[in-house]
């Protein structure tokens, strides 16, 4: 999308949803698409669709994960099965996982058998109203149960005593429910439970932590001084090394070695600058695992979706900046284990903003944040009743939701490969 968020809506659309194990160590994950992703069953039709999704940047950091060894899973129904569409996806790391009704019982049979045996894993729905052919659940290496809305889980955990399947919970809602799906014998869960913070009382915030704010207290001043700022990241290795390796890789291209930090300021210009260092020092802030690091790239992808919906509609003048701030420093709460108050106590926002990520009552940024969060959880009613309360087009919404996950996954996968020195060898120019 260009800055002013004239893009027009792509032919396939697709979200990805997080799937963490009992450590709450990444697992994978399920991506929904297709040219009407925003329904009650999204579900890829024919490898054309799929192969479409996997070929776009925003797949990127799927990509990245399956290289890591990571499942992806995508859902079918049987019209996707039969025209052989799961074969996009690929083997070793596919999770092939079928839902809705069955006309077919035979062809839909034979052609999940001819899977499992080319190397894919089977998922299923199953629990009530949603098991529409025992035979295939017999099939199945994964049964897929929606937690949600007070569902029982101990049926389908009885059931599967004694056979070799993987139970996957839908809808967690939250820690609490994260631990009882646990204790009843679920060991891959989806939901919004790892946005919730797992706070713990004694917990402070580490010296590392604490010198990220302070930079952050420098970068947000009115009017940085680039000389002092200069100095600031030269003294930090980390974040010197990666950015004068963000300007000297092949994106950008320069004639000539981007070789001091103030020449990188210079050349990138104060706002971009200040949006490189905000997502970086998040980055760096989430150092610790796989849920940090998925909750950074998700404040990203936050921030840049209610940037650009700000941008594109010229939303109630808010300030776009002001909502990539926003965006960015959301979940910060998870990311660290701290109440959001502690947090915010440390950003060096007005207080405005603070009262936003604080969720306080009156907060004008409210809807904004729902709408990023109906895209993340894949809430598609929602989604549509938000949109057409706010008089948002839902192709427009879903162009900037493409593009936001395009740029965080982007950055995240580029960080990735950066791996600055355990100790400088020599202290970065100014």
């Amino acid at each position: 999308m260009s800055e002013n968020g004239q893009t027009s809506a792509s032919q396939f659309f697709f979200t990805k949803q997080a799937l963490f194990d009992v450590k709450r160590k990444l697992w994978g994950y399920e991506i929904q698409g297709g040219a009407d992703a925003c329904a009650t069953l999204a579900c890829f039709t024919d490898q054309e669709q799929l192969a479409g999704s996997l070929a776009s940047t925003s797949y990127m950091g799927v990509q990245h994960a399956v290289e890591r060894g990571k499942k992806v899973v995508a859902p079918f129904d049987e019209a996707g099965l039969l025209t052989q569409a799961p074969y996009a996806l690929p083997p070793a790391h596919g999770v092939v996982k079928f839902t809705g009704r069955v006309t077919q019982a035979g062809p839909v049979l034979d052609a999940a058998r001819q899977l499992r045996s080319d190397g894919y894993s089977l998922a299923v729905d199953v629990g009530p109203g949603r098991e529409h052919l025992p035979e295939l659940a017999d099939l199945a290496d994964v049964w897929c149960f929606d937690a949600g809305q007070e569902a029982d889980p101990t049926g389908v955990a009885a059931r599967s005593k004694g056979r070799k399947v993987t139970l996957w919970a839908s809808q967690v809602t939250g820690l609490d429910h994260f631990e009882a799906l646990k204790t009843a014998g679920f060991s891959i869960f989806q939901g919004r439970f790892f946005k919730e913070p797992e706070i713990i009382a004694e917990r402070k915030l580490t010296s590392h932590q604490m010198s990220r704010f302070q930079l952050l207290q420098l970068i947000e001043s009115e009017d940085p001084d680039v000389d002092a700022l200069a100095e600031a990241i030269s003294a930090d290795v980390s974040v010197s090394f990666r950015l004068l390796s963000y300007l000297n890789s092949a994106a950008f291209g320069f004639p000539q070695k981007i070789q001091s930090i103030r020449q990188a300021i210079m050349v990138l210009g104060s706002i971009k600058i200040r949006n490189w260092l905000r997502a970086v020092l998040l980055a760096d802030m989430s150092q610790g695992g796989d849920l940090p690091r998925e909750l950074a790239e998700l404040s990203l992808q936050r921030a840049r979706f209610m940037e650009l919906v700000t941008m594109r509609y010229d939303f109630w003048d808010f300030n776009p900046g002001t909502l990539f701030l926003l965006g960015l420093f959301s979940l910060l709460d998870a990311i660290l284990g701290l109440p959001m108050a502690k947090v915010t106590e440390h950003l060096p926002l007005d207080e405005k903003l603070k009262s936003a990520l604080r969720r306080d009552s009156q907060n004008e940024y409210q809807p904004l944040l729902d709408l990023a969060e109906c895209i993340e959880d894949s809430d598609w009613p929602r989604l549509s009743e938000l949109t057409r309360r706010l008089g948002l087009e839902l192709d427009v919404v879903k162009v900037c939701a493409s593009d936001a996950m395009a740029y965080s996954s982007g950055f995240f996968v580029s960080q990735a490969d950066v791996v600055p020195p355990t100790a400088p060898s020599k202290r970065p120019r100014q």
